[in-house]
């Protein structure tokens, strides 16, 4: 099977989280939720797997496992812009491929990301991955990003539970290449973005490609809030 590698992981890890502060060094099993995302980064195909971050206490408590953790602004809006300031400080080629694992995926495995970046080698503009929701009523919850495919991709927050329409649970692990990445901060935020709190709608709404694909896996859930996190601890002890 071909094994795709030219690709470099980063993890964008923000502490001020709004709805779960500190929520990326929260506990599991003895490790950080970091940790978990970036352990599970390693056993990818990536070439290397980097932290960014803005903040001193997510820095030094991923030195304590990785070199590979960089302060980047905080003037960053998003995951998105943090990953492309730093792909700046380090001078990283405009065709490398990126992959953006969120810090709040301590269950996305390795044969997700694997797929994702293979399928995005030559692809310009966002990539992502999408899996079926368990639940209709799953709609509605707007903690869980969906995604409709189509003519143009588009994502949403809460989707009205009598809509007829073929909506997917949006996985947030996203594959761009650098010279996108810049192209990207140079934009202004879009409305949707804004009001949405979804980074991915600067493309959509500046008519950037959106290719999705259909996740090898179930990624499991990402822990938004501190309930959700003890009621994942909850089930598994």
């Amino acid at each position: 099977m071909f094994e795709f590698n030219d690709f470099i992981i980063v993890i964008p890890a923000r502490y001020d989280s709004s709805r779960f502060p500190g929520k990326v060094l929260a506990m599991i099993n003895g490790k950080s939720m970091l940790e978990h995302v970036f352990h599970n980064s390693l056993s990818s195909n990536a070439s290397s797997v980097f932290i960014a971050t803005d903040s001193k206490k997510v820095y030094e408590s991923s030195k304590d496992y990785t070199d590979n953790v960089f302060m980047t602004s905080d003037d960053n809006k998003n995951g998105t812009e943090r990953i492309a300031d730093l792909a700046k400080l380090l001078d990283w080629n405009k065709k490398k491929l990126i992959i953006n694992v969120q810090a709040d995926q301590p269950f996305l495995k390795a044969d997700n990301i694997n797929f994702l970046a293979e399928s995005a080698e030559n692809n310009d503009g966002l990539s992502t991955l999408y899996y079926p929701l368990s639940n209709p009523e799953l709609r509605r919850d707007a903690n869980i990003v969906k995604i409709s495919l189509g003519k143009k991709v588009k994502f949403y927050r809460d989707v009205d539970i009598n809509d007829n329409g073929e909506f997917y649970k949006h996985i947030g692990i996203y594959a761009y290449h650098v010279n996108d990445l810049i192209g990207y901060k140079n934009l202004p935020q879009s409305s949707n973005e804004i009001s949405l709190s979804l980074e991915q709608y600067r493309f959509v709404d500046n008519d950037i490609k959106i290719h999705a694909y259909l996740a090898k896996s179930d990624p499991g859930v990402s822990i938004d809030s501190i309930e959700n996190l003890n009621e994942y601890i909850g089930i598994n002890h």
